[in-house]
């Protein structure tokens, strides 16, 4: 009996492994099939601006539009195409150079930041322009700002050496004389965190 039920546990335990090795091998196919298929849109609000992980030129950029999205890419597409999206930013993020389109933001290399909304958070809200021609300014969607580095101050000391206590008298005129300061940063032509490339896509349609 022993021997039997030893058998049968053995035969058992063959049938899961092969079993477990079929399913295994199934999956990776129909993760990669998955991975084939365009990816069924995202109930998210019109208007919704997401990072993206992906590639968005050519065939990329149609698939994310057949899927309701458009790259943030300062493109303009016709209003008719996109009614919905027209009616949540209008031309916040700049005019248009034909009549029946709208623009999109344009947020190729730059940082995405909340609106202040009043809040004081950033001082210098009011003095935001736009983010291309016709856009919004100030404490408002769409509207830019230049890079900039806060004021501050740093002592320096200037170099010398003690003298040996003898002097003499000399006229030196009335000329000021100026040392130029200098502070030496870490490389680099902009002020900017340790950060990482992604593609900014903007929800534009829901597609039934």
């Amino acid at each position: 009996m022993k021997r039997i039920f030893g058998a049968a546990i053995a035969i058992l335990l063959s049938v899961t492994l092969i079993f477990g090795i079929e399913v295994n091998s199934a999956s990776a196919t129909d993760i990669q099939a998955d991975c084939d298929q365009p990816v069924s849109p995202a109930e998210v609000p019109i208007g919704t601006i997401t990072a993206y992980g992906g590639v968005v030129t050519g065939s990329d950029a149609r698939d994310l539009e057949s899927q309701g999205w458009l790259v943030c890419d300062g493109e303009e597409h016709l209003t008719r195409d996109y009614e919905e999206l027209y009616c949540k930013i209008g031309v916040y993020f700049g005019t248009p150079s034909r009549p029946g389109y709208f623009r999109v933001p344009d947020l190729r290399g730059r940082f995405v930041r909340g609106v202040d909304n009043g809040t004081g958070r950033d001082p210098d809200a009011a003095d935001r322009t736009v983010s291309a021609t016709g856009g919004n300014t100030g404490d408002r969607v769409g509207s830019f700002q230049e890079d900039a580095f806060k004021a501050h101050t740093h002592n320096f000391k200037v170099g010398g050496q003690n003298g040996s206590g003898h002097y003499n008298t000399v006229g030196v005129g009335s000329e000021t004389n100026i040392q130029d300061a200098k502070m030496i940063a870490r490389g680099g032509s902009e002020t900017r965190p340790i950060n990482v490339y992604v593609n900014w896509i903007i929800k534009a349609k829901d597609i039934k």
